[in-house]
């Protein structure tokens, strides 16, 4: 029985786990709603397949006894096991559906101690002579089955077989049924500490089996985690958390295709940190970059919708992309810009114009055709940001 797994516990919890122990056969309460879960699910469909098999091995015994009976006893034989057969069909035909997984434990519970009760009274009624040796047989066979078989785990497979034979004990008593407890003590109680012990190797078994899954899982979980870190570093830029230019690019070529086809306006715009240089000569490099993720924190922002990027150009410089945008809207999002860096307050006490951090930035808009190319897009926001600058900065400029 193969199980799913859990990332619920760290490698560390599930070593201690092991080291530990199972001999209780049972995990912490968080870990344990979850595998019983696991378990019910996969119980239920295993017992689709073991249920033929199940009525194979009755069917041999069956055939086996009914062989050896006296005719007068036979009839009464063959209702008392197809009272057992009705139980398993019962618990079969429920395992087929997907709704009653979760109910497994409780209806091949019962199923099992029906089974147990079943035949504890056949065999007390039906012993006769040289053929009780061969009914208490019987009795094995079906305890051993319950234990192993049918998918119980160890302490409600241990509850069914031991329930199972007291409601037959209650009704032998009942009925005044006279019970040959030498050779039941040696078949029933023997069978029954033997089914334990075989639940308990099997339950034992599928969580250990079940921490090893777990630990499958964590590595898949790393695998994964790692992966993502790994494409996030290819497409980011370590220091601001913005696109990188290789990433850029990818975004820019099909935003650009993409406004060509459908014939919708393109923005991009440039952005530069004013006097960044004399704040990295006066604060030193480490506030530079201090610096440098407040102002991808801003930009983020701003380029929050679906298809808008911002990524890191070069040293202080940034590059926006804003799918569908016309130059009006532009415009507006460059004013938006310009307040949310005056709004953060970055002091800069080596600004020729203010004592604050400040950009500049340059916005062209485009619908692109043929005949345009993403380099001369470009050139036309690199212009407009040239224009911004040499007009005193702490401003933006829309090209032509």
């Amino acid at each position: 029985m193969k199980l799913g797994g859990s990332v619920i516990f760290t490698r560390d919890q599930i070593s201690a786990l092991t080291s530990r122990g199972l001999a209780l056969l049972y995990f912490p309460p968080a870990l344990e709603t979850i595998y019983q879960q696991q378990y019910r699910q996969e119980a239920a469909h295993e017992f689709r397949y073991r249920a033929p098999i199940i009525f194979v091995l009755y069917g041999f015994l069956i055939f086996g006894i009914y062989q050896i009976l006296p005719p007068t006893q036979v009839q009464e034989w063959l209702m008392y096991h197809s009272w057992v057969g009705v139980v398993i069909s019962l618990a079969w035909l429920l395992s087929f559906f997907k709704a009653c997984d979760r109910y497994f434990d409780y209806y091949v519970f019962i199923g099992s101690t029906l089974a147990i009760a079943i035949t504890f009274v056949m065999i007390t009624t039906l012993e006769n002579g040289q053929n009780q040796v061969l009914l208490h047989a019987a009795m094995m066979y079906a305890v051993v089955i319950i234990y192993g078989f049918v998918g119980l785990r160890f302490y409600a497979a241990t509850l069914a077989g031991w329930l199972g034979g007291l409601i037959g004990f209650v009704i032998g008593l009942y009925y005044h049924i006279d019970i040959e407890w030498t050779l039941l003590n040696r078949t029933y109680t023997f069978s029954g500490f033997l089914g334990m012990a075989l639940a308990y190797a099997i339950d034992r078994q599928h969580r250990e089996n079940y921490l090893q899954y777990c630990i499958i899982e964590l590595n898949k979980q790393e695998l994964t985690d790692k992966a993502e870190q790994l494409a996030k570093l290819s497409r980011h830029d370590a220091l601001t958390g913005l696109a990188n230019r290789r990433y850029l690019d990818e975004v820019l070529n099909t935003e650009w295709h993409r406004a060509i086809r459908q014939q919708t306006p393109l923005c991009i715009m440039m952005v530069d940190i004013d006097y960044f240089k004399h704040y990295n000569d006066t604060l030193g490099h480490q506030e530079g970059d201090t610096c440098l993720q407040k102002i991808a924190e801003i930009l983020s922002r701003l380029t929050s919708r679906s298809g808008e990027v911002a990524a890191r150009y070069g040293g202080e410089e940034f590059l926006l992309i804003f799918p569908s945008t016309t130059i009006v809207q532009a415009t507006i999002l460059a004013g938006r810009l310009m307040q949310l860096v005056q709004e953060s307050a970055i002091p800069h006490p080596k600004s020729d114009i203010s004592q604050y951090v400040t950009i500049s930035a340059g916005v062209a808009t485009l619908i692109p055709t043929d005949e345009d190319t993403i380099f001369n897009f470009i050139e036309r926001a690199d212009h407009a940001l040239y224009t911004a600058k040499i007009s005193g900065r702490n401003r933006y400029h829309i090209a032509d």
